[in-house]
């Protein structure tokens, strides 16, 4: 689970996702309440300017009450923000410990967060951060320029994280210029740059930290965010504690002084209705993944608040391992993706409420390709011919064979993210596939799918700008994106120059069109069976109020957060 996401956009595309998601709510009697986010084209990103503070509101009359529990479906397997793996859920709790250089609003404009002025070259490859003076880190050593340029400095050289890890390879050298000013010098454009570091994986690390304690940062994080780690019971919940010392929080915020809430807990499951129960009795104020069956009527008890938000990124898909027999065929995969049943899967599974993929990029971008929504239609009988065409027979069990062997792929689940996967098996299996689930959760879902041991594994992604494209495609990988298990040779090749050449495009129309190319080039190759936008439904309790939702729709902060 993936949701980067910050951006500016087209009055134009936002009218088509409000229509569009007024549809599909209407669709089974609900009433959307929240937009759904808008990212931006390289060419919309915010000037290189600075962002002027906006004053603060008064802090709100809270009620007295102080502990915020929060309901999510994964326990993150680390939450030090330099070396998480990539897992939103991981990016969920380090949004409240440590704080970005810049924020994002729904609106797609860039907030001052640590940096308070920025500015860059016209070629977009030298950044200059004007930071927030005054800040300290959890354990109370001062955080200077010095800081940012460390943490700069060890992504550059070190293994991190799919966060900064979609920057490593582009940091130059980055040079405290004085206490509170930062030089980064990058190797290579990088127009997006600020919504890329919008993003809670950009969280500034605490690199001197880092380096002192090991892997022991994962589970004892120190930021410098509004929230302090205070415990983590592995099973049960990760509890933060209350920054009293927080008084440089971003305008985005909308508050000065540290936050409301003492205690925000985070809980896991990954069964949606034990969430949903959770929620209903009162034990927990926030739930995530609300199941689709219940959304219409959850949204009419008086108690609750109901969003639901279309996150851009990659839509939920599989990846198909061209590293691995079968799917090493490239008839093999494109009879996967034409067995497909993904409207089947959208019925059955989700209920109406969400809508068909069509390839690795949301509909919401400009870089779009639409073309692709005709590329491959649910067609099994053209599924079983192209079979039939790489050699592959029906056998005496209904199993298809080829010199010997027998039409084998396993499917991996991310357990509760990936519902449909069954009825893929179903699919797969109705033409002759035998078609095995490994259902995986958490740590041991990233392992299996590092491992490139698995042909068809589940995934998606939520990111605000196509650049972050890269990281699910490039074969160099980031963290654990499964990239590198894709073409070799002069393909692999194409597809790498084609992802650096577009992410550096400053001219908005050859990006738009690059990352179309890219787009029809990995359906073309069959690299994946895109499965359906991802539309995201939250539930949380309804005095619950002033928690700030990022520019994906997905990320919240509670810096702000209190109970009426």
């Amino acid at each position: 689970m993936a949701l980067r996401d910050l951006f500016v956009r087209p009055s134009s595309i936002l009218m088509v996702l409000l229509i569009a998601g007024s549809l599909i709510l209407a669709a089974c009697g609900a009433t959307p309440q929240q937009s759904a986010p808008v990212p931006t084209q390289a060419g919309a990103a915010p000037p290189p300017t600075s962002v002027p503070a906006t004053p603060a509101d008064a802090r709100p009359q809270a009620t007295g009450r102080t502990r915020l529990v929060f309901f999510g479906n994964l326990e993150p397997a680390s939450i030090d923000v330099i070396t998480m793996s990539g897992n939103v859920n991981e990016r969920q709790v380090a949004a409240q410990i440590f704080e970005t250089l810049v924020y994002m609003d729904q609106s797609q404009q860039i907030y001052p967060g640590l940096a308070r002025e920025w500015s860059r070259s016209d070629d977009a490859t030298t950044w200059t951060f004007k930071l927030v003076s005054g800040v300290k880190w959890h354990d109370g050593t001062p955080f200077t320029a010095q800081s940012v340029a460390d943490y700069f400095d060890y992504i550059r050289d070190n293994p991190v994280g799919s966060g900064p890890g979609s920057l490593k390879a582009v940091i130059g050298s980055a040079k405290a210029v004085d206490e509170t000013t930062v030089e980064l010098t990058l190797t290579a454009p990088r127009p997006d740059l600020l919504i890329e570091l919008a993003d809670p994986g950009m969280g500034i690390g605490n690199a001197a930290y880092l380096k002192r304690v090991g892997a022991d940062a994962g589970f004892n994080p120190v930021g410098t965010g509004p929230f302090k780690f205070k415990e983590w019971v592995r099973g049960s919940q990760i509890v933060l504690e209350r920054n009293p010392e927080w008084t440089w929080g971003s305008p985005l915020f909308k508050m000065s002084g540290p936050p409301l809430i003492e205690e925000v807990v985070f809980r896991f499951s990954s069964e949606a209705q034990t969430r949903l129960a959770a929620l209903e009795a009162g034990e927990v104020d926030f739930v995530d993944l609300l199941p689709f069956q219940d959304v219409v009527r959850v949204r009419t008890d008086p108690r609750f608040t109901v969003t639901g938000v279309l996150l851009p990124g990659m839509p939920q898909m599989n990846y198909l391992n061209t590293s691995l027999a079968p799917t090493d065929d490239i008839n093999v995969r494109k009879a996967i993706i034409y067995a497909t049943d993904k409207q089947g899967i959208i019925e059955s599974v989700y209920f109406n409420m969400v809508e068909p993929a069509y390839g690795p990029l949301s509909r919401v971008f400009p870089e779009y390709e639409p073309a692709l929504e005709q590329m491959y239609e649910y067609n099994p009988e053209k599924a079983a011919q192209l079979l039939e065409e790489a050699g592959w027979l029906p056998g005496p069990d209904g199993v298809r064979v080829k010199d010997g062997r027998r039409l084998e792929v396993t499917i991996v689940e991310n357990k509760g993210w990936n519902d449909w996967v069954y009825v893929l098996q179903a699919n797969l299996q109705a033409i002759g596939f035998d078609a095995k689930v490994l259902t995986t959760q958490g740590p041991s879902n990233t392992e299996a799918i590092a491992s490139g041991k698995y042909h068809v594994p589940a995934m998606g992604d939520v990111f605000a700008s196509a650049s972050q494209m890269t990281r699910d495609w490039h074969s160099e990988g980031y963290g654990t994106f499964p990239s590198g298990h894709f073409l070799k040779g002069e393909d692999g090749a194409r597809l790498d120059r084609m992802l650096k050449e577009a992410e550096t495009e400053i001219d908005p129309e050859k990006r738009i069109e690059k990352y179309r190319e890219i787009q029809k080039f990995i359906m073309e190759q069959a690299l994946m069976v895109p499965i359906f936008e991802l539309y995201f439904y939250v539930a949380h309790a309804n005095n619950l109020k002033g928690f700030v939702v990022d520019g994906t729709g997905f990320y919240k902060y509670f810096a702000p957060a209190y109970f009426e």
